[in-house]
């Protein structure tokens, strides 16, 4: 008989976390005068899929390296989770109208590939996303639950177990 236990990884990013990446970030760019990630969460495709190409490009390299640093921060860094399932939910800060489907987590997802926390963000390695939005006027942010159902490398197979 086979048990499989799945791991979960909760990620939150919030004011908090955006305060530690300006830190880091302007200790990296001393000349840049812009915040590269303004709000905890992602951009709306309404807003992302009209721009100019070269700006939709820094945008999402902008979040790519953002990603990349907290997933090392956090120390998740070249996990290689090959099969996984993903539920993110949006906190807004406000009660205004968000479409559900236009919360979609593009960039953050392109992040978590590169930092090598998952190995693709392919339908063969992402089962599942699930999206839901929320308002928290205090504590706007996004949380992604990871939960993982295999490992690219054997010895992290290993080490499945169940956690909250």
């Amino acid at each position: 008989m086979v048990i499989i236990m799945r791991k979960k990884i909760r990620l939150v990013i919030d004011n908090d976390v955006l305060k530690r990446y300006d830190d880091y970030y302007f200790s990296q760019h001393p000349k840049a005068q812009k915040r590269p990630i303004p709000h905890p969460y992602h951009e709306s495709i309404n807003i992302w899929m009209i721009m100019k190409r070269p700006m939709m490009n820094a945008l999402k390299q902008r979040w790519k390296d953002f990603i990349k640093w907290f997933v090392k921060e956090q120390g998740y860094a070249n996990l290689r989770i090959d099969e996984c399932e993903i539920y993110q939910t949006v906190y807004y800060a406000t009660n205004r109208r968000h479409d559900i489907d236009n919360s979609i987590g593009k960039f953050l997802y392109d992040g978590l590939v590169e930092s090598g926390m998952i190995v693709d963000d392919s339908s063969q390695h992402i089962k599942k996303i699930t999206l839901t939005c929320g308002v928290d006027a205090t504590n706007p942010r996004t949380e992604l639950k990871i939960t993982i159902n295999k490992y690219a490398d054997e010895v992290c197979n290993t080490e499945i177990k169940e956690e909250n």
